[in-house]
């Protein structure tokens, strides 16, 4: 791996200090974020390939559909996924009174999900592991569909191999949380403090959501 890909893992604050110097620039964060989508959308198709394996026969055209936008689905959720962070830290930061270029904050932003490429191939084979292990049942009738598939949702959330899946999610999430609050100090000119609130605020409010519609499921 790249010794700069390396320091953006283990050494982030040194890392962004040396970005600075230089003009900013998006294409090695998009391509982060390009990987992150696909890796997503090979997740998306195998628990799509499986819900069409529920449909009948006349309906499994249908179901290719339902793979093709999954994948699609998958590869545009890793740049929104990048966006969104990086406009959310933005307007967040502004409460500190921070300073500097929107470019810069998606720049460093799209480095911080570097860790997710790891928890996104961890997070596939796990899930792999779960769906090639379970036997769904064809159904024909709209209601018979309906309950094969809230059967498959509850298996998918309580089963343990999901559960890990979910804890691997988080711990990566929160290896990104740190690189960003050092992306966001330098990005936007906070103290480390104001840099840790602007990405602690969000990406805990995510984690909360994520952890209460779970516990929904439970």
């Amino acid at each position: 791996m790249d010794t700069g890909f390396l320091r953006v893992l283990f050494n982030p604050g040194r890392f962004f200090e040396a970005r600075m110097q230089d003009e900013p620039s998006l294409k090695v964060p998009a391509l982060i974020a390009l990987v992150v989508g696909l890796i997503g959308a090979v997740s998306a198709a195998l628990t799509a390939n499986l819900i069409v394996g529920i449909l009948p026969a006349e309906a499994q055209a249908f179901g290719v559909l339902m793979v093709g936008f999954s994948v699609v689905g998958g590869v545009i959720g890793g740049f929104l996924g990048w966006i969104v962070y990086g406009f959310v830290f933005y307007l967040v930061s502004m409460v500190f009174k921070g300073q500097g270029d929107l470019k810069r904050t998606l720049e460093f932003t799209g480095y911080g999900f570097l860790p997710q490429v790891f928890g996104g191939i961890i997070g596939a084979v796990l899930s792999y592991q779960l769906l090639s292990g379970l036997t769904i049942p064809t159904a024909t009738a709209p209601e018979e569909i309906q309950a094969v598939t809230e059967n498959l949702t509850s298996v998918l959330v309580t089963d343990p191999l999901a559960q890990v899946a979910g804890l691997v999610s988080t711990l990566f999430l929160i290896w990104s949380a740190n690189i960003w609050i050092f992306g966001m100090k330098y990005a936007r000119n906070l103290s480390t403090r104001d840099a840790a609130l602007t990405v602690g605020i969000p990406v805990g409010l995510f984690i909360l959501y994520t952890l209460i519609t779970l516990a929904g499921w439970l």
